[in-house]
Order: structure tokens, then C-alpha cells, then sequence
């Protein structure tokens, strides 16, 4: 069982910073959902026309157990809250010690002020926020590869609660250019026409801070391709949980990885 609660911001353990801060809660609130509506043909009730959820928030709570209430002490305290807040000015990637093996990316929403700092007893509060994935998702990601080919596929399983955004990398085996290629993942497709991808370089379809990229990487450089998708090519891989079809053809021969974290509200 675990009784004590611990944060941490890009592998760094706030407790950790100095043993005489206490994390009295670590408390995920609740996810803020847009929800838009119309009114039904009958006048009666409305349809739900779409839903999404835009942020999600970690509040952290915690004491700084330097008892003194001269002047060292008071300035114990002021240094102590100077490195929490600057552990937390960046924010990252935090994760906490009861749901191991998951993440949250976040920014900093709301700091502490000193307030009394004459005050020992006094509980600070961080507040962290999620804006471009506001879901708990998978510490480590999955992958399914494919063999060589001019075509291939494979199954992934998604887990968790959520929807979650699928990235592809479809790398180009054959030696020679590659101008048409096309990803299909859940009977959703992307086709890409003109490519130009040469030998050795790679097809990525990825995201950054939740929004889509498709690339054609050449060993540390990139450019973009996204103007190069076919009219009627889906707008993004976001998928439910379950288990989906993935494949890809090419005109020439590629291998194909998929990546994916699972999601949890």
C-alpha cells in the first residue's frame, strides 16, 4: 500500500530537493470537457455534436517543516520555496509514485507566493496543468513493425480509457526514390503523392503538442510533406481503445513501425 504521495517533474522528486519539504496531497482534479450541443427536430432535449476535453489539472500540496520562527528561519523558508518554484517554473513531464508506469505532460499554472512566511504551519500550493494532452497516457510507448515490403500489415491492441494519437514511421528500404505511399490505420487512410522520399530516408507521421506532423526524414533533418497529402486523406490517427488493423503500400519497398501510448482519463 501506498501511504505517502510524491511528485516528480522530469524524473526529479520534489521531496527529494531537500528532506524538509512534506507533500501533504498530490490531487488530480477533474478534466475539463467542451461539450457543444443543438437543439433536437422535436424541441425536446439537445444532441450532443461534439465533445472534447481541453485541460486537465494536478494540484500539489505541501508544508516546509523549518520550525524556527526567527530571522534564520524565515529565510530558510524563502529559500526553500525559491527552489520549489523554480523545480516547478518549466514544467515536463511529471509523474507520481501511485500510478506508476504513466505520465502527464504539463505547464506551471499557478505558483505559490510567500505569503507569512512567519507562519511554519502554512500549506503551499502548485497547481500543474495539461493543455495539448490532457490525459494521463503510458510512461513508455508500444510499437508494432512490419516486415519489408511493397506492402504490410499488422494489428495494434489500444488500451486505457481514451482516444490516443497514433504515430508512424515508414522507412524506405529500397535504395531508390519513393514518389506514392499510403498508411491506413483503423479504416482511416493518409495517401501521399510526389513524396520524393529517397533511400534511407523515412516517411514520419508524428505529433507535437497535439497536433500532427508528417515529415520525410534525412538522418537529423526534416521537411515537411503535409502539403503532399491526397485530397480525402484522413486528418489524424486518433483512435479508441480496442484492437486495430494497420498497413501501409508503397512503390517500393518499406517497413512500416507504429507507435502508441495508451490514454486514461
Amino acid at each position: 500500500m501506498i501511504l505517502t504521495r510524491r511528485v516528480a517533474l522530469n524524473s526529479v522528486w520534489l521531496d527529494e530537493i531537500d528532506d524538509r519539504i512534506v507533500i501533504s496531497a498530490v490531487e488530480p482534479g477533474e478534466g475539463k470537457e467542451n461539450i457543444s450541443t443543438s437543439d433536437t427536430a422535436t424541441g425536446f432535449g439537445q444532441r450532443i455534436t461534439g465533445q472534447k476535453r481541453t485541460t486537465l489539472d494536478i494540484v500539489v500540496r505541501f508544508r516546509m517543516l523549518e520550525h524556527g520562527k526567527n530571522v534564520e528561519g524565515l529565510q530558510e523558508r524563502a529559500e526553500l520555496l525559491e527552489a520549489v518554484n523554480t523545480w516547478a517554473a518549466n514544467g515536463g513531464e511529471l509523474t507520481v509514485n501511485y500510478k506508476p508506469n504513466r505520465r502527464i505532460n504539463v505547464v506551471l499554472a499557478q505558483a505559490p507566493g510567500e505569503g507569512s512566511l512567519w507562519d511554519y504551519t502554512k500549506e503551499y500550493t502548485l497547481t500543474f496543468r495539461a493543455y495539448a494532452v490532457p490525459y494521463w497516457e503510458d510512461l513508455e510507448p508500444q510499437t508494432m513493425s512490419t516486415g519489408t515490403a511493397n506492402e504490410g500489415s499488422g494489428t495494434i491492441v489500444i488500451g486505457g480509457s481514451a482516444k490516443t494519437q497514433v504515430d508512424v514511421l515508414l522507412e524506405n528500404k529500397s535504395g531508390k526514390s519513393i514518389a506514392e505511399a499510403t498508411v491506413a490505420i483503423a479504416g482511416r487512410s493518409m495517401t501521399f503523392s510526389g513524396l520524393d522520399m529517397a533511400g534511407g530516408e523515412s516517411l514520419v507521421i508524428d505529433h507535437k503538442d497535439g497536433l500532427l506532423r508528417a515529415r520525410i526524414k534525412n538522418g537529423s533533418t526534416y521537411r515537411s510533406v503535409m502539403a503532399k497529402r491526397t485530397t480525402g486523406s484522413a486528418n489524424d490517427f486518433l483512435l479508441t481503445p480496442g484492437t486495430r488493423a494497420c498497413s501501409f503500400t508503397a512503390s517500393r519497398a518499406c517497413k512500416m513501425t507504429v507507435t502508441w501510448r495508451a490514454r486514461y482519463l
